[in-house]
């Protein structure tokens, strides 16, 4: 899971890169073609950038569990890809483009599952032969596999884009969604990065979600999907937990640590960047703040499903960065002005659900200094604990009580 999650945020760059660079690509547009010329296009770009997206995670996904299992990286990198270009459909119908393009998610699905397989491959050679001998069996190993799947005109791409279609069905209901919502918060509660956690299970089946609206608006049609990689934009405003009105509240907090924590959070906040107030107020292991963290996210997706579903709210239809306040992003990735009013709703309802509890935690505070000391040090632990695993990934760290 640490390997999938430092490998995932890289490869979107690819997913930028590639997509800049075929639209640009010729032939070229003259200024006089209209707007929807223009849209195909991007959206044609679009595809080809998350298919070489799957391509980048495939190399980084193999080069990360290399590092961590102690195997030659490079080589890994190199089998990785190696099997995921195997793993496409063979002969191409055209070229490697338009099949990028045609699998367009998926591939990310497709580049995790070829790197793990390339990963555990070799781990488990070079563990019973050693280094070279080891790499060398493995190599050959994965050569066997997906060159034999090559060679027998099996597109592995084709058959994860049919399997992965019932639970893109499936995740796109609001059951579904909350469920996926609620483990993410309750993994934070308990110091665990939630959303980065399950990255690896939940974003190959939102992108996917994300990736057929867009087709679907290539070819002028409505988009099927609700729930997509983008809909988090609408619950959880400031980052996980939609903690955004959190620290709107703290800049009027009766504790003078809250206020000052509370100005310092508001601009990283904005930008969906909420660790100061995850440790900092701290929002792990706090008895007083669970409820309205898990709460207030649950709340937030239940509305903007069902104003998503009735079409008060355009469906998200575009991939933008994270880090852009979610007023920008839910604009940006629907393209819809109605978004906006949705975003401050849903901030103006998590100042409603966060206000009490707040209040009850600062005469907490007021009234036992000591026992918020010794919460704020619990924080601390696991924070050092989470980034002792993030330096050292092959250590078994024990987690602080």
């Amino acid at each position: 899971m640490a390997a999938v999650r430092d490998a995932m945020g890289p490869s979107f760059a690819a997913l930028v890169t590639v997509t800049i660079i075929a639209f640009f690509l010729p032939p070229e547009l003259a200024l006089k073609n209209s707007f929807v010329a223009y849209s195909n296009r991007f959206f044609a770009a679009y595809h080809v950038g998350f298919g070489a997206m799957g391509f980048a995670l495939a190399a980084l996904l193999s080069n990360r569990l290399a590092l961590t299992f102690g195997f030659n990286r490079y080589a890994a990198a190199a089998l990785g890809l190696l099997a995921f270009v195997s793993a496409l459909k063979w002969p191409l119908e055209s070229n490697v483009a338009q099949e990028l393009g045609d699998i367009s998610s998926t591939s990310i699905l497709l580049g995790l599952v070829v790197a793990l397989a390339v990963g555990e491959i070799l781990r488990f050679t070079v563990a019973r032969a050693g280094a070279m001998p080891g790499l060398a069996a493995g190599a050959g190993l994965v050569v066997l596999i997906f060159g034999s799947l090559a060679a027998a005109h099996v597109s592995l791409g084709d058959a994860l884009l049919t399997a992965i279609r019932p639970l893109v069905a499936v995740g796109d209901t609001l059951p579904g969604l909350l469920i996926v919502v609620f483990l993410q918060t309750l993994l934070w509660t308990a110091g665990v990065h939630g959303p980065a956690f399950l990255s690896g299970i939940v974003t190959p089946v939102f992108l996917k979600a994300l990736d057929e609206n867009g087709q679907a608006m290539l070819h002028h049609q409505a988009p099927p999907h609700v729930v997509t990689m983008m809909l988090a934009s609408f619950y959880f405003p400031g980052g996980s937990g939609a903690t955004l009105p959190l620290s709107l509240l703290m800049l009027r907090s009766r504790v003078a640590r809250l206020r000052k924590l509370g100005f310092t959070s508001l601009v990283p906040s904005l930008a969906n960047v909420n660790e100061l107030l995850i440790f900092g107020v701290p929002l792990v292991m706090n008895p007083s703040l669970s409820i309205p963290f898990l709460v207030t996210p649950l709340v937030l997706a239940t509305i903007t499903y069902f104003a998503m579903w009735f079409g008060l709210v355009a469906r998200t239809i575009y991939i933008v960065p994270p880090f852009l306040p979610t007023v920008v992003s839910g604009f940006l990735s629907t393209g819809d002005w109605r978004a906006m009013i949705l975003v401050a709703f849903n901030v103006a309802v998590g100042l409603a659900i966060y206000f009490p509890f707040l209040r009850a935690y600062e005469q907490t505070v007021l009234r036992e200094p000591s026992a918020a000391a010794r919460l704020i040090r619990t924080a601390e632990k696991i924070r050092e604990h989470e980034r002792e695993l993030e330096l050292h990934p092959e250590r078994t760290v024990r987690r602080p009580s």
